[in-house]
């Protein structure tokens, strides 16, 4: 793409990307597993389960939204300033 945006493809790629990428980060899923262990051998609620699984969706997809918009501002270009310096000007 010529002006640096892109389709909603490849945002979607992107998101499913970094939802794999979250899979892989144990620490962040740790209590999501838990939750589904204790619902198989204590009897737990599935519904704590699916909170957890939601919470961590969540999670990832705010993550994932504060990425695309720092580097949406950061692809931003500065305006061109008026040059005030009267050294600096070539005749």
């Amino acid at each position: 793409m010529k002006d640096g945006r892109k389709n909603a493809g490849e945002y979607i790629l992107g998101f499913l990307f970094f939802m794999i990428f979250r899979i892989s980060s144990w620490l962040c899923s740790v209590p999501m597993w838990l939750t589904l262990i204790l619902h198989f051998t204590v009897g737990l609620s599935i519904w704590w389960f699916i909170g957890t699984l939601i919470a961590w969706i969540v999670a990832g997809l705010i993550r994932y939204l504060l990425i695309c918009f720092g580097r949406w501002g950061a692809a931003a270009e500065d305006p061109v300033k008026e040059n005030k310096n009267p050294y600096s000007t070539k005749e």
